[in-house]
């Protein structure tokens, strides 16, 4: 690849390097993954198929990893909600990072970074987010950790398992 396509590559990428570059460091994966699809068209990871005992393709299946690919995961859900895209928000990064203290500020990022509505006061809806007359969340620090309820809620609902990637750090 020479000349313009090239240029053009770097021009986008440096765009997504400045966007991104701003945003909590948590997030910056997933950021990265949802402006790709945006700049350069459809995501460059393919999806993997798994093959059956005769060797034909079956249909898709959910991979054991967590998932990568943050529009992806959002678009299989459709929420009218913006309590629900928190939801949504703290499964996929439950599903990445496992169980930690989500900040109120970190769901608001990805939320923006991914076009998804949320409420102003995301702290507000998980502390009084409840499944089964059961908290999933509860406070540590500035942040809301998933409990074992609402691990069960994310695994239940959103069918993730928790993830054990290290969280990203602060720069």
């Amino acid at each position: 690849m020479s000349g313009k396509p090239l240029e053009d590559m770097k021009q986008k990428l440096f765009e997504m390097n400045e966007i991104i570059s701003k945003l909590d460091p948590a997030i910056r994966a997933a950021a990265f993954d949802i402006l790709q699809s945006q700049y350069f068209g459809a995501p460059v990871a393919a999806t993997q198929q798994k093959k059956g005992k005769t060797g034909n393709k079956q249909a898709v299946e959910k991979l054991d990893d967590p998932p990568n690919d943050l529009p992806q995961f959002i678009s299989t859900y459709q929420h009218k909600k913006p309590a629900d895209n928190v939801m949504l928000l703290a499964a996929w990064l439950y599903s990445t990072y496992g169980s930690y203290p989500i900040a109120a500020k970190e769901v608001k990022e990805l939320g923006d970074a991914c076009g998804l509505i949320t409420p102003a006061r995301s702290d507000n809806t998980m502390r009084q987010a409840k499944d089964k007359n059961k908290s999933l969340f509860n406070q540590q620090g500035k942040g809301w950790k998933p409990t074992i309820a609402g691990e069960l809620f994310f695994k239940e609902k959103y069918n993730v398992k928790k993830g054990n990637k290290p969280l990203p750090q602060e720069e």
